[in-house]
């Protein structure tokens, strides 16, 4: 939920920030969404191949901490490039984290994963339409680049807690009563043959 929201955020505010914040024209302003919606792209098209080698808890334990740097790192530059490239490195950042969380809600219990997978999505995908309301909230309080702190806050928390894609499957464990084993006492074949008649 936590990335999620994030990406919602970040989905709705990107481009505001450029235009808002730093002031640029409102097609300068669109590259910002630009370069964040194709680094995450790319970053999905290579993720799988990058949890091979390192592992799901690793993709999303630095996925979310390069997420927290580029979000950091739009919030606070007063230069429009490098904004471009903050909105740009934070998502690629996020790119892997959503698809190993589903993943790992498939695992936990395979004779539930789909209603695990299902649970994961509904909270992702309320997180990801509470993002831009609540950094929208945040700035009658605050400017909005302040705002986006809460983007860094977030994807923090969510590389601190990449543990939990520690969790083992319950059905690795099964008896083995269920494997399929022969017996072959069991199993012998009890035909008898017929005997030849011997002149």
């Amino acid at each position: 939920m936590l990335v999620m929201l994030t990406e919602g955020a970040a989905n709705d505010w990107s481009a505001l920030h450029l235009r808002d914040v730093l002031g640029t024209s409102a097609g300068t302003a669109a590259v910002a969404f630009g370069s964040f919606s194709a680094t995450m792209t790319v970053g999905r098209l290579v993720a799988d191949r990058v949890v091979q080698r390192f592992g799901s808890e690793a993709v999303l334990r630095h996925g979310a901490a390069l997420a927290a740097v580029g979000a950091l790192a739009a919030s606070f530059t007063p230069w429009v490039w490098l904004a471009v490239v903050g909105w740009g490195v934070l998502g690629l950042g996020l790119s892997g984290c959503v698809p190993q969380l589903f993943s790992a809600a498939g695992r936990v219990d395979p004779a539930m994963a789909g209603t695990n997978v299902s649970r994961v999505a509904g909270l992702g995908y309320l997180g990801m339409l509470a993002g831009p309301a609540v950094i929208g909230w945040l700035t009658h309080v605050v400017p909005l680049n302040q705002a986006f702190v809460l983007l860094v806050v977030l994807t923090l928390i969510a590389s601190a807690s990449a543990g939990v894609l520690c969790t083992r499957s319950t059905a690795g464990t099964g008896s083995t009563a269920d494997t399929g084993t022969l017996d072959p006492a069991e199993h012998a074949d009890t035909t008898s043959t017929p005997e030849v008649a011997h002149v």
